[in-house]
């Protein structure tokens, strides 16, 4: 991409290692002054690890919670412990520990080629769905009352 000039100011790729963390952060105390501090309750993650018995980690699920919300961020189980009820067990629990934090919700988003099915099964409901994708693949928003 070429730098886009305008006025004495330009719009460019270039960065620094600091520019991203710059706008995020930004952007974030932004987004705390304008719900008037809404934004950060509870403001507490929650990072569940499934690990076998030597230790070595075959899933986790990672969540953030904002405005009340306990939003299912990254949630991945290798393919050899899927299937074996590990997955509804740290939903739940997740879910637990965001409505002890005070969330009254929670939200999350998923591919067709994932699992919206196994999302509904534990209550979600699909409040969006964008279909622009190629082949046929489809992102589901979902949501649930705590």
């Amino acid at each position: 991409m070429s730098d886009i000039i305008l006025d004495n100011i330009k719009i460019t790729a270039d960065s620094k290692d600091t520019d991203y963390n710059q706008v995020c952060d930004n952007l974030y105390e932004y987004n705390v002054r304008a719900t008037n501090g809404l934004l950060k309750k509870p403001g507490k993650d929650i990072n569940l690890y499934l690990k076998d018995e030597s230790g070595k980690v075959v899933g986790g699920l990672f969540c953030e919670t904002w405005s009340y919300g306990l939003y299912l961020d990254v949630f991945w189980i290798a393919d050899e412990y899927r299937n074996k009820g590990y997955g509804k067990i740290m939903i739940v629990e997740a879910e637990r520990q965001g409505k002890e934090l005070g969330c009254i919700f929670a939200h999350t988003c998923t591919f067709t080629y994932q699992s919206p099915e196994f999302y509904q099964r534990m209550g979600y409901e699909v409040f969006a769905v964008n279909d622009e994708y190629p082949e046929g693949i489809k992102q589901f928003f979902l949501k649930k009352k705590l």
